[in-house]
């Protein structure tokens, strides 16, 4: 998809992004672990390696995203699906990021931008066990 496409999104979509960029981030730290422990498990097997080691985990603390954007709130159609008639509005929030590109097509003050703020922090998974 084309760069201007992409300047205006909805917020969740960039929260999204955000989110899955630091899963696969973490998926392919956890791939390369692997991948060194059956190395030294078959380095250890055959004899090249006297030690018993274990491949170091990476993992991500915790990742905090700070954008500066500004947003805008608009109404998306609530349609009967009988009649096709509008029966509501959902509010959609959408976001432009704040750079100079964004500035001079949108014509944005830097003054009324907003400042969003996440944090993805991992948490151990919830216990099988009943």
């Amino acid at each position: 998809m084309p760069t201007d496409e992409w300047l205006a999104r909805p917020l969740k979509e960039f929260i999204r992004t955000v989110a899955f960029s630091v899963a696969e981030g973490q998926e392919e730290l956890d791939r390369r672990s692997m991948e060194v422990q059956r190395a030294i498990d078959r380095d250890i097997e055959d004899g090249s390696l006297a030690y018993d080691l274990d491949a170091s985990w990476l993992r991500f603390a915790d990742v905090e995203a700070d954008l500066e954007m500004t947003l805008s709130i608009e109404g998306q159609e609530i349609r009967d699906p009988e009649t096709n008639e509008v029966r509501a509005y959902k509010p959609v929030v959408s976001a432009v990021p704040l750079n100079h590109r964004a500035a001079n097509e949108y014509d944005i003050d830097a003054e009324i931008a907003s400042e969003v703020r996440l944090r993805i922090a991992p948490v151990p998974p919830e216990s099988r066990n009943p």
